[in-house]
């Protein structure tokens, strides 16, 4: 007996798949979810012209142009990646919002999945954008840590003398992307043992009770950066020390998210003081394979330094180091 032909697959979408999906593609045993995020993740980014390559210079959209290098590096990390089209890059800042927009989608579709060691409604969503909310929102008005700077921002607003003095104290605070959770309502903390009593003296001042005060609490901010040049590296570090100077309470996750494929651009927000918990690369995995240690020996160890020292990770990792 013959064995039945297989079945004929389109050969146009089979050579535009990403690399990653084609491995899913031929894969007999289940997917697992941080694979097909990763993936998705990646195909947001070539779907809504993050990464790209220059079409008459052939250049990757986040590569230093100026920097052989940093070419190198990048078009690597496209050709491990794969499908990466030859094309106009975002106009603007659209390719900076996009890069927002599809770290946050990632997260959204992950987190879900954290219900048994992370219970809770849980929000993901971005601050920044004017033209997705109606105008960027500040997190003293969503988040219980910073409430308190409603008033002080009023107190300054309605001072000159003030202003001259601590107008920056007044600054808007629009993080990139943040993670959150709801208070509970006693009836769910009650639910499994008598743990509060709603009436009581006690844990009347716990934010994680509803019963206390209404607001998200802020867990997690993500600082999206696609690439990294001096003056983003200092404003990233601004911004995290910003948001741990004027807390009230616990303090947030503080991590970023790059796609910068030059190990000494990295290295000067992933190592020093630690402003920042940890910086997640778009396709760590990939950018390891493209740096080669007899060509770039310095780069290399560089790059060893900050994976062995837990100062820089894969995009894949994000979620679960959030859920601690």
């Amino acid at each position: 007996m013959q064995p039945r032909p297989s079945a004929p697959r389109e050969p146009d979408l089979h050579e535009a798949m990403t690399r990653a999906e084609r491995a899913v593609f031929h894969r007999a045993s289940p997917e697992f979810l941080l694979d097909r995020a990763r993936r998705v993740f990646h195909r947001a980014l070539l779907d809504e012209r993050v990464l790209v390559t220059h079409p008459s210079t052939g250049v990757p959209s986040n590569a230093d142009k100026d920097s052989g290098t940093s070419v190198r590096y990048a078009t690597a990390i496209a050709e491990g990646i794969g499908a990466v089209e030859a094309a106009p890059r975002a106009p603007g800042q659209s390719a900076s919002r996009n890069f927002e927009r599809a770290v946050a989608a990632y997260l959204q579709g992950i987190f879900p999945a954290f219900g048994a060691v992370r219970p809770g409604e849980w929000m993901v969503r971005r601050l920044g954008d004017r033209n997705e909310y109606g105008g960027i929102e500040d997190a003293s008005e969503i988040f219980e840590q910073y409430e308190h700077l409603v008033s002080l921002r009023e107190t300054i607003e309605s001072d000159r003398a003030l202003r001259g003095l601590l107008g920056y104290e007044a600054e808007i605070l629009a993080p990139d992307v943040v993670v959150a959770r709801a208070p509970i309502p006693d009836a769910e903390l009650n639910e499994l043992t008598r743990l509060v009593d709603p009436l009581g003296p006690l844990a009347a001042a716990s934010p994680l009770r509803a019963a206390v005060q209404p607001k998200l609490l802020l867990h997690a901010v993500v600082a999206c950066k696609w690439t990294l040049r001096s003056d983003r590296a200092q404003q990233a570090r601004a911004e995290a020390q910003h948001l741990v100077r004027n807390r009230r309470g616990r303090a947030p996750h503080l991590v970023m998210v790059t796609g910068e494929p030059m190990p000494s651009r990295i290295a000067a927000v992933a190592l020093g003081t630690g402003d920042l918990d940890c910086v997640y690369h778009f396709a760590l995995h990939e950018l390891m394979d493209a740096i080669d240690p007899q060509a770039d020996p310095a780069g290399a160890e560089l790059l060893h330094t900050m994976v062995q020292g837990r100062r820089l990770r894969d995009i894949s990792d994000l979620p679960l180091d959030l859920a601690v």
